[in-house]
């Protein structure tokens, strides 16, 4: 099991670059539509602008989410083969054991995450897309004791059909 230092760095380091709005997390869940089209027009040309609200969109709702404590909320922006790792842990494959593992980084009481956005950045045929950062938070340690934890993380997208997944995502701690 992991140590609750690497549990607040899970935590805190997934997905930290949008904006935290108290928006409830099951409002931006009803929004994600998992349907596509099919058309035998041409696709427009790809907006980097609005590809880049999306993900950010979809932080600022995992942020909303965990804080909430609503897992569920959390898994619909993975796709299956998710792989996920921070520092000190062993990494998590597939997305039915992060839902495991988010089961028990929300018994910790994740709170007080803040975070900086260092950017979103594009493959350049925009199949795939990466964002970076750092981040603070706090969750309830052994016999109740607080522990804060600081670090960077970066998360990878692939663009499916229109919709970003998280492919890969890692974090570390800093001293």
């Amino acid at each position: 099991m992991r140590n609750s230092g690497a549990i607040v760095l899970l935590a805190g380091s997934i997905l930290l670059s949008g904006c935290n709005k108290p928006t409830p997390a099951t409002a931006d869940s009803a929004t994600v539509s998992t349907t596509t089209t099919t058309s035998s027009t041409p696709p427009a040309a790809f907006d980097e602008s609005a590809a880049r609200a999306q993900i950010l969109a979809a932080d600022s709702a995992y942020m909303r989410a965990l804080q909430s404590k609503t897992v569920d909320s959390l898994m619909i922006y993975y796709e299956p083969s998710v792989v996920s790792m921070s520092e000190g842990a062993k990494p998590v494959k597939g997305a039915a054991n992060l839902r495991t593992a988010y089961n028990q980084v929300v018994k910790t009481n994740p709170r007080d995450l803040s975070f900086q956005s260092g950017g979103v950045s594009f493959s350049n045929d925009h199949s795939m897309a990466w964002d970076w950062g750092t981040f603070s938070g706090t969750s309830d340690g052994p016999n109740g004791k607080l522990v804060k934890g600081t670090g960077s993380f970066m998360n990878v997208w692939k663009n499916v059909g229109g919709r970003w997944f998280l492919v890969a995502e890692i974090s570390n701690s800093s001293p």
